[in-house]
This record gives structure tokens, sequence and C-alpha cells, in this order.
């Protein structure tokens, strides 16, 4: 067994999909497939019941998942801290966010961080949305521009600052009925298909979901969960659903096909600055510092990006 196969494993065991798992792991679902049985070998037992109509867990692969997840929770961590301190000793420093729209709202905070620490390099590098925080733990990231909320087990042992509040917009395929309307709230969204994204927590879900909003009720949701923005953006522009989002996608992803229409009488999107609490190392700490002091900054240029004035 290694920590490769056990990754498969969990991603399978969260999807209860292959396809939809081996998308996710950027996999053919025929190798996939193949590792799962290897594992099954292995161990000795079925830790998946398969049909043709759905895939659930054995009681084997149930007490598995929970043992892999934690083992895999340390791996990440154990390799995460060697990548940090590994940077921290050539004086270098990743910022993880979600591409160059969120990348030009830290313009302020990266400036004063390099004027304050000339010796410094600073990368900033883009994550996908339910990448941001495993970056922290695994090390690929220092500190990570993210938004909110999230689960208490997501944030355990990470230091938040809250930086700014966005605007939500719905994103939906140009010839839906909605996209010509000049506004939306959650009662015109109540009947819908939801896009969502894979292997993203209930909370950041529900909240995109506006679940809340719909007196506890979730939408209907499409059967296919993007794996990618990318593929989240083609199936919305296919007419498979609609999604909310905050106001930068709109500002910053132009697909054929979709539109967007701003979200109203819902709450804003949350940013924050992001770092792991075990990272001990001075830099992430005095990024995050930089960006607290330059919050007014950041939300007066996502305001410009929203169009409020």
């Amino acid at each position: 067994m290694d920590l490769r196969q056990l990754r498969y494993f969990v991603a399978v065991a969260e999807e209860l999909h292959f396809t939809r798992a081996a998308a996710r792991l950027h996999l053919a679902q025929s190798a996939l497939s193949a590792q799962i049985r290897s594992l099954e070998r292995e161990v000795g037992a079925e830790l998946f019941t398969r049909t043709s109509r759905r895939v659930t867990l054995t009681p084997v692969g149930d007490a598995l998942l929970v043992d892999a997840r934690q083992l895999l929770a340390v791996a990440d961590a154990t390799l995460g801290r060697a990548r940090l301190l590994a940077r921290s000793k050539q004086r270098r420093l990743i910022v993880g966010c979600l591409g160059p729209a969120t990348a030009e709202l830290l313009t302020p905070v990266i400036s004063e961080f390099a004027a304050r620490h000339p010796d410094v390099s600073v990368d900033v590098l883009a994550f996908d949305f339910a990448e941001l925080l495993p970056c922290l733990r695994d090390g690929r990231a220092d500190v990570a521009f993210a938004y909110f909320p999230h689960s208490k087990d997501e944030l355990a042992d990470l230091t938040v600052v809250p930086l700014a509040e966005e605007p939500r917009i719905v994103a939906l395929a140009e010839s839906h009925p909605l996209a010509r309307r000049d506004s939306l709230e959650p009662a015109d969204l109540a009947d819908e298909v939801f896009v969502t994204r894979a292997g993203v927590s209930e909370v950041w879900r529900d909240f995109w979901l506006l679940t809340d909003q719909l007196d506890g009720r979730r939408p209907q949701l499409c059967p296919r969960q993007a794996v990618s923005r990318d593929e989240w953006l083609y199936l919305i522009a296919s007419g498979h659903g609609i999604d909310t989002a905050p106001q930068f996608v709109a500002r910053r992803y132009h697909w054929p096909g979709i539109a967007y229409v701003p979200l109203v009488n819902v709450p804003p999107a949350q940013q924050a600055m992001v770092r792991s609490s075990m990272d001990s190392s001075d830099l992430p700490a005095a990024f995050m510092d930089v960006a607290r002091s330059r919050r007014r900054d950041i939300g007066r240029l996502a305001a410009a990006e929203a169009g409020i004035s």
C-alpha cells in the first residue's frame, strides 16, 4: 500500500462515483479502477460495493476511510513542514490565490511586503477553489487569499485575517430566461439546477447554493460535479445548470455562452488571508501583518472591481 493508492481510495470514497473521482484526480477511469482493485487485493477485502446504479463503501471501506484520511493528513503535514522550512531558509514566500483576478487585489500587500523585506522572493501561484486551504497544509503555499465560509474542520490549525467583502453574482447560460434580468434574488433560483464543485465542504457548498436563504432547502444539483474552473464554466454555458460566485468571476472569466447577473439580498462573499498556524517561520506571519494593515486598500480594489463607488 502506498500513499498514492490511499489518495485514490479517498477520492472515490468522497465522490462515490468512479468517473467523477477519476476526473478529480486527472486519471483515466480504467487506471483508477485498476489501482482500487490492487488496493483491495492488498487489504484482502472489497472496499466498495459497485452496481450499475451506485457505488457505496463496504464496512471495511468505511473503516479504512477514517484511517486513510488521518494518515494522509499526517503525511501532508510532514511534507508541508519540510517544504516551508526549505523556503524559509531560501527567503522565499509563495502566495496562493484563485488566479490573476484575485492576485491583483493583493498588489498593495505584495508591494509593501517587498519594500519591508527586499531580501525575500515572493511568488504567486493559482489554485482552484478546493485547493486553497489544502495547499497550506501540504506546503505548496505559505499564505493564501481565500473566500469564505469554511467549516471548523477545514480551519483547524489555520490563522485567518478577514480582509474585505465582495458581492455575489449568478452565472447562467445566455439562453436561460433569467439571463436577461437586471438582478436576481434567492427566491428566483429556488427551482433551478445548480452546478457544484467536486471536493468542497458542505459549508462552502451550501453558502453558494443559497441554502440558508432558501429556508434550509438545498436546490437540485447537476449530477456532474465540476473538478476545475473551466469545467464549471463549460457546464454552465452548456445549460447543465447555474451557480453563484464572487463578483470577480464576472469581471475576469468571460466564457462563450455565459451571462452573469448580480445577486441581491444575500450576504456578500468574505475575502481573507490564511496561513498555517503550525508554520513557525517569520515570513508568513509578516505577510499576514501587512495584509491586516492594508485591508482597506484591498476593500477599495474589490469595490472598484465590483463597480461600487
